[in-house]
């Protein structure tokens, strides 16, 4: 059945359908000295956005959203290979690294002098705090997306900390199989193992005790929410770092396994169960690592270059790189899509996702046209506050 709209919303949705229609054909003839390929695109996102909109079809909603998907995907295809084909030879300036941003307590070590220079920072060093916070709201939308209303404090607080250990034990683990590579690299000379500031004895002492923890607080939750945790420490530490990331350039696409593991921990951890919200979720965190840490390696190219890692943008160089972060931000886009048909989610979501996706992307356009160190940084930066801010949405949309 034809969904009926009220005058303003019916009025939005001509307006739309007019201006969309108007900007797709006005960049046909703007870009007529475009590739052969990205003009048939936008001539068939045309054509389809103009059938999908003036004729019905059947069994909706299904195939509308197929439709709305395959147009979609057209037009950001066509984005995509217009940027490469006016930017492909664009290539980085010869400049230093960019500094790595430092944390509170190193930007303030001055004022917090015993802190910073007391074992138990490096310690803390280990466990990779900065990416805990990013982590933990993946784990809390999983289990929002997952329990709903149902979700209880006592279930947040006990995944949340079992989460915290198992990332910290990751992140110890990973730093003792890369002490070596670390010390090669700038970004990481400074490590607590690669300086040796810490024994690689006490760091094993460490970050067992930290998956072990880990795992007994997981274990008060239930059996399966336990071993999900160990494999996910398994992952990231053994099969991610020690297998994918020095033999193969896509270690990241792999990789990014690894950071869907929270919300698949968070929905077992409050349901016992992997719901089909978790899962389209995790898909979603999924394409969006690569469309992260592609940014990454580009600023940091010369430091993988040096300690032999094949990384993406050392194998297939910078173009190819910048062109791959636009698929995978893509695909991104299309399961945030895909999410929010089946979730139920409604304008909290969609508000941001619109917002905070425009940020992204036009940070990973400006990263074409002035390829730096400092704009593949600025998009890494926009990349955090994407799925931040979507992460944020979901959980006050479903429980507030």
């Amino acid at each position: 059945m034809a969904k009926t709209l009220n005058p303003p919303l019916h009025f939005l949705s001509n307006l739309f359908f007019v201006l969309t229609g108007s900007a797709a054909i006005i960049s046909i003839f703007l870009h007529r000295n475009n590739s052969n390929r990205v003009t048939i695109l936008l001539w068939i996102g045309v054509i389809l956005y103009l059938i999908s909109n003036l004729i019905p079809i059947p069994f909706e909603p299904f195939l509308n959203l197929i439709m709305d998907l395959l147009i979609f995907t057209i037009f950001f295809l066509s984005l995509t290979f217009s940027l490469e084909f006016h930017t492909s030879s664009f290539t980085m300036p010869d400049e230093p690294p960019v500094q790595k941003s430092p944390s509170f307590l190193s930007a303030h070590s001055a004022h917090f002098s015993y802190i910073s220079k007391h074992p138990l920072f490096d310690y803390v060093h280990l466990t990779k705090p900065r990416l805990m916070w990013l982590l933990c709201l993946v784990a809390f939308a999983g289990m929002a997306v997952s329990a709903r209303a149902s979700l209880s404090l006592n279930t947040v607080v006990l995944t949340l900390l079992g989460g915290i250990l198992a990332i910290g034990a990751s992140g110890t683990f990973n730093h003792i199989f890369e002490a070596d590579i670390d010390r090669n690299m700038s970004r990481t000379a400074n490590r607590p193992l690669a300086t040796q500031r810490i024994s690689t004895t006490n760091a094993w002492c460490f970050g067992i005790a930290l998956g072990g923890t880990s795992i007994l607080i997981f274990l008060t939750l239930n059996l399966f929410a336990a071993f999900l945790a160990l494999s996910a420490i398994l992952f990231y530490s053994v099969i991610y770092t020690l297998l994918l990331k020095p033999n193969t350039a896509q270690n990241t696409v792999i990789g990014g396994i690894a950071g869907s593991f929270p919300v698949i921990i968070g929905s077992v951890a409050a349901t016992a169960a992997i719901t089909t919200d978790a899962i389209l979720l995790a898909i979603l965190i999924f394409f969006w690592t690569p469309a992260h840490f592609y940014n990454l390696a580009l600023t940091y190219k010369k430091d993988f270059e040096q300690s032999g890692l094949p990384m993406f943008p050392v194998v297939h160089g910078d173009a190819k790189t910048r062109k791959h972060i636009l698929f995978y931000f893509g695909a991104t886009l299309i399961s945030a899509l895909l999410f929010l048909s089946v979730s139920g989610l409604s304008l909290l979501f969609f508000s941001v996702n619109s917002i905070f996706s425009i940020v992204f992307l036009w940070a990973i356009i400006l990263s074409h046209y002035q390829p730096s160190r400092l704009t593949s940084m600025r998009a890494f930066h926009a990349s955090n506050l994407y799925l931040g801010a979507l992460l944020i949405s979901i959980i006050l949309e479903v429980l507030l």
